[in-house]
C-alpha cells in the first residue's frame, strides 16, 4: 500500500526514458518505485502533439506589443505599436486607443481606427502629461489594453532623429495561386534618419503565434512572394522597417486565405516523326502543370512553308498524347504545335516541330504510357516500306546502356503490347522491330522513355477522334486592382501605385484602366483606357485648390472589370506638400508575372516601362522587353531557383546582362534566395537579358542544367550578344 507519491520524474539513458512514478513507502516502510519505461519515439511524439497547432475557438485579441508614445512637438504625441502575437483566432480589423491626462484616472476614448499601427495625438497643452493604451479589435470583440505608456509634450519637443523606421504602411496579401501569396506595402512615411535598408517579414499559420519568414530582405523592395503554400490554410503577414540604428514597429497585419486557384493549363512537350510518305505521327507529353483541373483534350495545328497555321483538330476529347496526321503531300516540311484543353480553358501552345513525310523502314512508336503504378503501354505503326516483304510480328526490347535486352516477340500484326511488373519511379526505355517474311527484321525503332509513378492510370481509350468544336470557356471578368495609393510627389504630380487582382477572370490581366474626377461631386473621366502590365502610374498637370479622386479598374481579352475603390489627393492650400521638384522620369515598381511559368518577380524600373518578361530555357536566360525614351535603371529581385550564375565548385558566378546586344554594366546584392540586379540602360532599349548558367524548369522535380559551353556564345571582341 502507497502512503505517499510524488511528482513523475523522467531519466533519459542512450534513447531510453523511465518514468518514476508512485514513489513511496508501502506499510512495511519499504520504499517503492513504479518504474515506466518509455522508447525515445513516444516521448518524440508526445513533444511533437505539444509542439502543434490546433484550430483555437474564435475570441477576442491579445494586447498590442512596443506601445510607445512620443512628444514630436510641443502639441502633439505620435502613438505607435505592433499587433498582438495571437489574434485570437480572426483577424484583426482595428484598434481603440484611450487616453487621459495626469492627475486624471479614468480613460477617454481618443480614437478607434482601422488596421493601422500609428496614430498621432494633436492640439495639446505643452508641459501636460499624457497616458495611452491601446487594444485591438475582430470580429468577436476588443481584446484587453495594452500596459500604459505617457509622454509630455514640451516648448522644445521635436521629431527624434536617428531612430528606427517608422512602420511600413498599407501592408496587402493577395493569393496570386493555389501556392503563392504575393505580399506588396508601401514604404514607411520617416525612415529616421538613416536609409531603409530592408524589412523583416513575419507571418502566422491559421492564427498561431507569428514566426518569421525574412529576417531581413536586404533590400528597399516593398514586394515579397511567399511560395509553397497549401490550400485551405489562412496566412496573416506583419512587415517591419530596417535601418542602420535598428528595426521598427511592424504594419498592420494583413491576412489571406488560400483556395484552389484554377488556370488554364501549361504547354505540352511535344514531337513529330514521319510515318509514311502521305503521314506524320505526332506524340507529346502532357504539361507538367494542368492548371488544378484535369486535362480533358488537346488542340493540334499545322502549317507549312506556304500557309499559316490551320486547326487541324480544335479538341481531341481526351488525354490521349498522340495524332496521325494522314494525306500529306510526300517531301513538304509540316509545322505542328499542340495546345492542352482543361475546364477552364486552353493553354499556351507547345514548342513547335517540324516533320517531313517519307517512307519509314522501320517501326515508330507513337505512344508510350504508364497505365498503372507497374505497367506501361506501347503502341505503333508499322514501316511504310518493307520492299515487298511482309511483317509477321514484331520484337519488343528493353534498351540499358545501350544493350537490346528481349521483352518478348509477337507472332501477329498487333501493334500494341503492355509490359507489366515494372518498379515504380523507374525510367525505362524501349524499342520495337519489326519482324520479316524470310527470317530478316528491320531496324530498331526511334528509343521512347517512360517512368511509371504511383499516381500512373490508363488514359481514355479512344482512337484518333474526329475533330470537334473547341469548348465553350466560362470566361468572367478580372477583379479589380487592390492596394490603391495616390501619393503627391510634387504640388502638380501624384503617383498611383496599386496591387494586380488576385482573380484575373481565367484570362490573364494585360493591363489597367485609370480614371479621375475633381471633388467628390465630379464626372469620371479616363486618363488612360490600358496603362499594360505596370502597377503605377505618374499623373501631372494637377491645378492647386483641388481635390483629386482615382479610380483604377482591370482589363483583360475579356473586357474590364469593375472600378477599385476610389482615392483621393488633394492640393488645397495648406494642406501637407512636398517641396516642389522637377517632373520625374517614368517610374514604376510592383511584380510581374513571368512568361509560361506560375511565377512572379519584383522589379523597380526609372526612365522605362516593363512590357513582358520571360524565360529562355534554351539560351538560359531571363529575358525582358521594355520601353524607354530616356536613360534609366531597373532594379530586378531574381529568385536563385528560377535563374542562377553558378561556377562548377557550387560558388556564385556574374551574370551576363546585355541592353539590345550590348553588355550591359550592373551592379548586384546577394541572399540566399535572391540576386537584385541594378541595371543602367540607355534610351530607346527594348531588350534586356540576363544570362546565368543554370535554369530551374517549373517541373515537380527540379531539372538543373549546367552550361558548359556558355561563354563561347558571347562575342566579347565586339561586346555584342548573338542570340
Amino acid at each position: 500500500m502507497i502512503q505517499k507519491t510524488f511528482p513523475t520524474h523522467l531519466i533519459n539513458n542512450s534513447n531510453q526514458y523511465l518514468a518514476l512514478s508512485s514513489l513511496g513507502k508501502n506499510t512495511r516502510g519499504s520504499h517503492v518505485v513504479n518504474i515506466l519505461a518509455i522508447s525515445a519515439i513516444l516521448v518524440t511524439g508526445i513533444v511533437f502533439l505539444l509542439g502543434q497547432s490546433f484550430a483555437q475557438t474564435p475570441s477576442a485579441p491579445d494586447q498590442p506589443v512596443g506601445v510607445t508614445a512620443t512628444a514630436i512637438s510641443p502639441t502633439s504625441i505620435s502613438i505607435g505599436w505592433s499587433p498582438p502575437q495571437n489574434n485570437g483566432g480572426s483577424p484583426i480589423t482595428g484598434y481603440k486607443i484611450d487616453y487621459r491626462v495626469v492627475p486624471n484616472t479614468s480613460y477617454t476614448t481618443l480614437a478607434t481606427l482601422n488596421n493601422v499601427t500609428t496614430y498621432t495625438h494633436i492640439n495639446l497643452v505643452t508641459g501636460k502629461t499624457y497616458i495611452y493604451r491601446v487594444s485591438a479589435i475582430n470580429v468577436i470583440g476588443t481584446g484587453s489594453p495594452s500596459p500604459e505608456v505617457l509622454a509630455t509634450p514640451t516648448s522644445s519637443s521635436a521629431p527624434p532623429k536617428n531612430i528606427a523606421p517608422n512602420p511600413p504602411q498599407n501592408l496587402v496579401a493577395s493569393a496570386y495561386s493555389s501556392t503563392q501569396i504575393n505580399l506588396s506595402w508601401g514604404a514607411p512615411q520617416s525612415n529616421g534618419g538613416p536609409v531603409v535598408s530592408g524589412y523583416k517579414i513575419d507571418f502566422s499559420l491559421d492564427s498561431a503565434n507569428f514566426t518569421n519568414l525574412v529576417a531581413n530582405t536586404g533590400s528597399s523592395f516593398t514586394a515579397y512572394s511567399h511560395t509553397g503554400l497549401q490550400v485551405g490554410h489562412t496566412y496573416t503577414y506583419r512587415v517591419f522597417a530596417i535601418n542602420s540604428i535598428g528595426t521598427g514597429n511592424s504594419s498592420n497585419t494583413a491576412t489571406t486565405t488560400l483556395t484552389q486557384v484554377l488556370t488554364v493549363p501549361g504547354s505540352p512537350t511535344l514531337s513529330a516523326t514521319a510515318a509514311s510518305a502521305t503521314s506524320v505521327s505526332l506524340s507529346w507529353t502532357a504539361p507538367a502543370n494542368d492548371g488544378g483541373s484535369a486535362i480533358t483534350g488537346y488542340k493540334i495545328e499545322y502549317a507549312n512553308a506556304t500557309s499559316p497555321y490551320k486547326v487541324l483538330v480544335s479538341n481531341t476529347g481526351n488525354s490521349q498524347t498522340g495524332y496521325i496526321h494522314n494525306g500529306l503531300v510526300t517531301g513538304t516540311v509540316y509545322s505542328y504545335r499542340v495546345t492542352a484543353i482543361n475546364s477552364i480553358g486552353a493553354g499556351n501552345p507547345s514548342n513547335v516541330v517540324t516533320a517531313q513525310p517519307q517512307e519509314t523502314t522501320t517501326p515508330t512508336i507513337t505512344t508510350a504510357v504508364a497505365i498503372s503504378p507497374t505497367s506501361v503501354s506501347l503502341s505503333w505503326i508499322k514501316p511504310s516500306q518493307t520492299y515487298g516483304q511482309v511483317v509477321n510480328g514484331y520484337r519488343i526490347d528493353q534498351v540499358i546502356n545501350g544493350n537490346f535486352l528481349s521483352v518478348d516477340d509477337t507472332t501477329s500484326s498487333v501493334t500494341k503490347y503492355t509490359i507489366p511488373n515494372l518498379t515504380t519511379g523507374k525510367t525505362y526505355t524501349f524499342a520495337v522491330t519489326a519482324e520479316l517474311s524470310g527470317g530478316s527484321q528491320t531496324n530498331p525503332s526511334p528509343l521512347v522513355s517512360v517512368t511509371p509513378t504511383s499516381t500512373s492510370s490508363a488514359p481514355d481509350s479512344t482512337n484518333q477522334p474526329p475533330p470537334t468544336s473547341t469548348p465553350e470557356q466560362n470566361l468572367a471578368l478580372p477583379d479589380p486592382p487592390t492596394g490603391i495609393n495616390a501619393t503627391l510627389i510634387s504640388q502638380n504630380t501624384v503617383l498611383l501605385s496599386w496591387v494586380a487582382p488576385s482573380n484575373n477572370g481565367k484570362l490573364p490581366v494585360t493591363g489597367f484602366k485609370i480614371e479621375s474626377k475633381t471633388g467628390a461631386d465630379g464626372t469620371w473621366s479616363i486618363i488612360t483606357s490600358n496603362t499594360g502590365v505596370q502597377m503605377s502610374f505618374i499623373k501631372s498637370g494637377l491645378q492647386a485648390d483641388m481635390i483629386y479622386y482615382y479610380r483604377i479598374s482591370s482589363v483583360s481579352s475579356v473586357g474590364t472589370s469593375q472600378p477599385s475603390s476610389q482615392v483621393s489627393v488633394s492640393t488645397q492650400s495648406g494642406s501637407s506638400q512636398p517641396p516642389v521638384q522637377s517632373t520625374p522620369a517614368q517610374h514604376s515598381q510592383g511584380m510581374i508575372p513571368v512568361l509560361n511559368t506560375t511565377s512572379t518577380i519584383s522589379y523597380d524600373i526609372t526612365g522605362g516601362q516593363i512590357i513582358g518578361i520571360g524565360i529562355n530555357p534554351g539560351t538560359y536566360s531571363l529575358n525582358i522587353n521594355l520601353k524607354s525614351d530616356t536613360a534609366g535603371t531597373l532594379s530586378i529581385q531574381i529568385p536563385r531557383d528560377m535563374i542562377d550564375a553558378k561556377k562548377l565548385d557550387g560558388t556564385d558566378d556574374v551574370y551576363i546582362v546585355t541592353n539590345d546586344k550590348n553588355v550591359a554594366q550592373f551592379s548586384e546584392t546577394k541572399t540566399i534566395s535572391y540576386r537584385t540586379l541594378v541595371i543602367s540602360f540607355p534610351a530607346n532599349t527594348v531588350h534586356m537579358s540576363v544570362y546565368g548558367t543554370t535554369i530551374v524548369p517549373e517541373f515537380p522535380i527540379a531539372l538543373i542544367v549546367f552550361v558548359l559551353a556558355f561563354i563561347p556564345v558571347i562575342a566579347f571582341s565586339k561586346r555584342i550578344i548573338k542570340y
